[in-house]
């Protein structure tokens, strides 16, 4: 069923491309087979920092059977394409190219051939373009960062987990950009892209786990008609507990006050879309980092509760590395069904409200680039020992089996009886699961999978979400270090499956396992 949406209920839909999961590793040479693999780290560079076994540990059994061929090495390194550009840094000026991204794009239309200049145009669309995608009224913004930021928002929405955008002479968040007509804000790549990691750099590319995507979302379309018109239904006692520092801070701040009913009267004769009290406890429970970006009041609805976590963009593979490795496309997203981060691109402009055919291949070119330009930082320490143990299980106990394409991401699709994990994603969509998606939305030659695929592995060790809703917070508990995980209550955010090791390896080898996954 279709509605009229009031551009400030319109909430954004922003660009999360689920990725790393469960097991992860970098590595350098390919292995012949698990005997051999101190001679496998003794020629590769990559493995310089992580060190080897003794000539006892690896010496081979003349009388063992011939060794497997070697397979191709998932986490070799790849040549760096950045061209010197700054993606991961203590100094965020230093990663906004100190004030270079304004402009970058007309600079590059100047000199289309400057692969460097391609890239900063590409940078800024990540952090500044919205495609068009419908926003969140200015005015809004405005009244809630400048009436509430010390009690509730912080600046920029930090404390709902946005990084202030210090180049900002309006006090916006990175992550939320002026519309072209600088009437709203509109979400760009950087609101679930772009992180302060556990050791205080900053990097483009991660997945923002500290985002709580589901409160904020909750301030934009809840708070307003509450706090002056009150619900035709019921408010949520969860969502209306999530809202009570903000109502607090409201009530007490009669300037606040008067400026919200006075942007409210503004925006009459809007239709108010529908927010089921249902619903809102849904954005009330979802864990920061995670979210279901087809749900009400959003623009399209699949009829379905799914969430997946925010995921990092490292490491996605290119046209050159899909072929080498036999993949039949990029399989991007947690189901695997875009094909392509054109065809992202695409997507999220036409599903956020914007124009697809505004944004071909041509016009995404430079984000395109500049995304897959994008590895995962080095690890802040490793310990060498337990990760070159670690190494060896990651071949040994089959882990490789299911993480061989590009940074240990998988080659083809499984079933969720095959991994045993929350199996709502396998109605994203598609609430039939029947293969087919829901009417009216053009996904264009991406269609519905109900299937999940194996996630890239690289950078885990700055993620706080793992399974591909986010309801394990650890490698610790993925591996199920201290026993059986209790038990999520939480609607499709299920914990139980991919628990591949929980049973077979003991605690020393679990530690070893995750140094080496944390390794890269």
């Amino acid at each position: 069923m279709k509605r009229a949406i009031p551009v400030w209920a319109i909430l954004g839909i922003t660009a999360c491309e689920p990725q790393n999961l469960d097991l992860n590793s970098d590595s350098g040479a390919a292995l012949d087979d698990v005997t051999a693999i101190s001679a496998a780290f003794s020629d590769t560079a990559a493995f310089d920092d992580i060190g080897s076994f003794s000539d006892d540990d690896t010496a081979a059994d003349d009388t063992a059977a011939e060794p497997e061929p070697a397979r191709p090495d998932p986490f070799a390194p790849r040549t760096d394409t950045t061209e010197g550009l700054v993606n991961t840094d203590r100094d965020l000026m230093a990663v906004l190219e100190d004030g270079r991204l304004q402009g970058a794009c007309d600079r590059y239309a100047a000199d289309p051939t400057n692969r460097r200049k391609e890239l900063l145009c590409g940078k800024e669309m990540f952090f500044y373009e919205g495609f068009g995608t419908e926003g969140v009224p200015r005015g809004l913004v405005d009244i809630l960062l400048r009436s509430f930021d010390d009690e509730v928002f912080g600046e920029g929405f930090e404390e709902y987990g946005l990084v202030p955008d210090p180049t900002s002479p309006d006090g916006y968040p990175l992550g939320m950009a002026l519309s072209h007509d600088e009437q709203s804000l509109v979400f760009t790549c950087a609101s679930c892209h772009f992180a302060p990691m556990a050791d205080g750099r900053y990097a483009v590319g991660a997945p923002n786990h500290n985002y709580r995507y589901g409160e904020h979302n909750l301030a934009f379309a809840l708070f307003p008609i509450v706090a002056t018109w009150g619900l035709t239904g019921p408010v949520d006692p969860l969502a209306q507990e999530k809202l009570r520092p903000l109502m607090d801070a409201y009530w007490a701040d009669i300037g606040a006050q008067a400026q919200l009913v006075g942007w409210m009267l503004s925006m009459m004769g809007e239709e108010i879309p529908e927010f089921s009290a249902e619903n809102q406890r849904h954005y009330a429970e979802w864990l920061p980092g995670t979210m279901d970006f087809f749900i009400e009041p959003l623009p399209i609805d699949d009829g379905v509760h799914t969430v997946s976590k925010i995921q990092g963009l490292w490491g996605i593979p290119t046209s050159q590395e899909v072929d080498e490795a036999g993949m039949d496309h990029a399989m991007l997203g947690c189901t695997g069904n875009t094909r392509s981060l054109n065809n992202f691109a695409r997507a999220f402009a036409s599903l956020g409200g914007g124009h697809a055919e505004a944004w071909g291949p041509d016009e995404v070119a430079p984000l395109v680039a500049y995304i897959e330009s994008l590895d995962a930082p080095e690890p802040p320490r490793t310990d060498r020992a337990a990760a070159a143990r670690g190494e060896a299980l990651f071949f040994s106990q089959g882990c490789i089996d299911c993480h061989s394409g590009p940074r240990g991401s998988g080659l083809t699709l499984y079933s969720f009886e095959e991994i045993g994990t929350d199996d709502t994603m396998r109605y994203w969509m598609d609430p039939e699961a029947d293969g087919t998606n829901i009417p009216g939305v053009d996904m264009g030659e991406d269609q519905v999978t109900n299937a999940l695929k194996s996630p890239r592995l690289v950078g885990l060790w700055a993620m706080e979400h793992f399974l591909h809703n986010g309801a394990v917070s650890s490698l610790d508990d993925l591996l199920c270090m201290y026993g059986e995980r209790p038990a999520s209550t939480l609607d499709a955010m299920g914990n139980d499956g991919h628990t591949y090791g929980c049973d077979t390896l003991s605690w020393q080898e679990k530690e070893d396992l995750i140094a080496y996954l944390e390794s890269h």
